[in-house]
């Protein structure tokens, strides 16, 4: 009976270990590469590596279609500047899944240049953004659901799941940036960020 106990605990082992094994077995990033951010001194009132996805992509321009020379594994961020606690900022991007499988997105952020915690006090948020005219421009009506709102520390250490997409689906988000935690002592002060999503299949 022992020998028969320890075979099956043997077999429910090795069960679990290849789950682990084959669990999100299929990972990709694209970026949003040094963005950074300039907090002002008085308040008034990057080129990335070369792509290797096979499957998720960011569009280049925003009002261009799906084909080869309009996707890429990492676009440019925004240079914000005269950042204050009454600042906003928003970023829109749309990425594509020319995979065969329907992939999680997951966004992070790395912290590029943060000697001074601007981290603690910008916050972010990501909408699904419907570009509805296929403009490129983002516009107010065109927002969706938000899915995380949080200071970019946040964001880094409990990341944002943004949901599924499919094979040959285009997702639109806009990341949309608030200064309502700064405070005088940030003056000057300022921050290079990497913006992450992760697709991630099973």
């Amino acid at each position: 009976m022992k020998k028969i106990l320890m075979s099956l605990a043997i077999i429910s082992l090795s069960f679990v270990g290849l789950f682990q094994a084959t669990s999100a077995a299929f990972e990709e990033t694209v970026t949003v590469a040094g963005t950074s951010f300039s907090i002002a001194s008085e308040f008034q009132g990057g080129t990335g590596p070369a792509d290797t996805n096979t499957a998720l992509k960011l569009f280049k321009n925003l009002a261009g279609g799906t084909d080869f020379e309009n996707l890429t594994d990492t676009v440019e961020g925004m240079n914000f500047e005269d950042v204050e606690p009454v600042w906003r900022g928003n970023f829109p991007l749309k990425m594509y899944n020319k995979g065969l499988e329907t992939l999680d997105i997951i966004s992070a952020v790395n912290y590029i240049s943060d000697v001074n915690t601007i981290r603690d006090d910008i916050y972010v948020q990501i909408s699904v953004w419907d570009d509805a005219n296929n403009n490129g421009v983002f516009e107010v009506t065109e927002e969706g659901d938000m899915l995380g709102y949080d200071t970019i520390l946040r964001l880094r250490n409990d990341k944002f799941v943004l949901g599924e997409i499919a094979p040959g689906e285009t997702k639109g988000f806009v990341m949309k940036f608030d200064g309502s935690g700064i405070t005088q002592s940030n003056a000057g002060q300022s921050a290079v960020y990497d913006f992450t999503f992760t697709g991630v299949g099973m």
